[in-house]
């Protein structure tokens, strides 16, 4: 812009000295022309001087005028305009400012009308939001999230000032760009808390939302205390009433032996479910703990499987075990797992009316599967998603005859995920069902004794 004022001053200027000599020397025709033409370039030079005064106040405003606009629009202030001038390049310039300023000044609106709608929605989630940055400094936090950390201010502070508890801070830790999603279960101020985290790579950020459920807790409690009290109290009498029935199977006369069998059978039935709702209680229970120890699963699917021989010997089906001979070694609670195969190899028995059960225990990929594979009816795609829930069954006839509780698969499935693993189910009707157990495999070999601890994960 400096360029363009002085070319054009200069332009201006040597215009007018030219002009201004030139029509001296004319007028000056035929007499002494020195002292006219000193005269006409003294002329020439005030002339030019006072035009280039003009010109250049009449150039100097408009910058001046453009640079204050542009203090303002600097400064916050974006109403700011620029007169605009007469004609020419500056007249375009100053439209231009113009037109910039109210661009901006609607796209700064625009941004400040967002930020206040978010700053509300975020204010009103009832969940604790917090946003942390790579630091550990919280850069925002809900209402909700101020009211779990105390009185004090969280902005600015690290976050484990915030909320002191170990199980938050490990999470934290543990939402990197590789782990970006993880939720962690703990109690805080006597409530129980589900956790989330998100990492956001662009922002080196990490968004943790604090969901209270201790309403959900506490209803799942009392429904587990009440589950296993009644459980507890129907014990006592099912076993008094089924051992006088079998007393006076003795002494029944046979038209009263209907009756007598359909004591015992139903006594048998309501035992079965008061004893897998105790084991189910048992092992939904925070902090189950498993009798860990080293055991070759081929040998206890062969010892399970013997129970079963009776069972598919009066059925007319065939029992099958087969192993891969790698030994299906793994580290686990005995008890357990027998519960596992001895509800899966029932169901495939009770289920099956011809055809055989087969048993199976193979290694892959680092772990010990074993299969329960049937030559039943199968069941259908839409109940296999379900077939896991407690007391979720796809016959309720056949399975109120066969004396099921719905609570089989539940149990497995607890019991699986408590050692690591985890189970699936695959039919088609007509050919049959399989259930998969994939557990890890016990270690080979032991660690260096000097190997450290792993570090945590940084954000960095």
């Amino acid at each position: 812009m400096k360029r363009y004022i002085l070319v054009r001053l200069f332009a201006a200027q040597a215009a007018i000295v030219v002009v201004l000599l030139v029509v001296g020397l004319i007028a000056a025709r035929g007499t002494d022309r020195r002292p006219l033409m000193w005269w006409a370039a003294a002329v020439a030079i005030v002339t030019a001087g006072l035009v280039s005064y003009l010109i250049a106040r009449s150039t100097a405003q408009p910058v001046s005028d453009l640079t204050a606009a542009f203090r303002k629009l600097s400064a916050g202030d974006f109403d700011a305009r620029v007169r605009p001038a007469r004609r020419g390049r500056l007249s375009e310039l100053g439209n231009s400012f113009s037109e910039m300023a109210f661009r901006t000044k609607a796209a700064v609106d625009e941004l400040r009308q967002q930020r206040e709608a978010l700053d509300a929605i975020v204010g009103s989630i009832r969940e604790g939001l917090v946003v942390v940055d790579d630091s550990g400094r919280v850069v925002l936090a809900n209402a909700s999230f101020q009211r779990l950390a105390g009185e004090s201010p969280t902005l600015g502070r690290y976050y484990w000032e915030a909320i002191r508890e170990p199980d938050f801070v490990e999470l934290f830790r543990s939402a990197t760009a590789d782990n970006p999603t993880a939720v962690r279960q703990f109690e805080l101020a006597g409530r129980d808390f589900s956790c989330s985290s998100s990492y956001l790579p662009a922002a080196k950020q990490v968004v943790l939302t604090f969901h209270d459920n201790t309403e959900i807790v506490r209803a799942a409690r009392m429904k587990k205390d009440f589950v296993q009290n009644v459980s507890h109290e129907l014990r006592t009498p099912l076993t008094a009433i089924k051992g006088f029935a079998e007393t006076m199977e003795a002494t029944i006369d046979e038209g009263n032996r209907p009756y007598l069998d359909t004591i015992i059978r139903n006594t048998n039935r309501l035992v079965s479910l008061v004893q897998d709702l105790l084991a189910l209680s048992e092992l939904e229970e925070r902090g189950a703990e498993l009798q860990l120890e080293d055991i070759d699963l081929s040998a206890v699917a062969a010892q399970v499987s013997k129970l079963f021989e009776k069972a598919t010997r009066d059925k007319g089906l065939g029992l099958k075990l087969t192993t891969d001979g790698a030994g299906g070694r793994i580290k686990a609670d005995r008890f357990r797992l027998e519960q596992v195969l001895i509800n899966l190899l029932d169901n495939a028995v009770k289920y099956t009316d011809k055809g055989e059960v087969e048993l199976s225990v193979s290694s892959v990929d680092g772990k010990v599967v074993v299969e329960v594979r049937d030559t039943g009816p199968g069941i259908a795609p839409e109940h296999l998603p379900r077939l896991f829930e407690r007391f979720y069954v796809v016959d309720k006839g056949r399975s109120r005859q066969l004396g099921g509780t719905g609570l089989g698969l539940s149990i497995v499935k607890h019991i699986v995920l408590l050692h690591g693993g985890d189970v699936s189910v695959r039919s088609t009707p007509g050919a049959g069902t399989t259930v998969r157990v994939a557990l890890p495999a016990a270690e080979t070999k032991a660690p260096p004794e000097d190997a450290g601890l792993p570090s945590l994960p940084t954000h960095a």
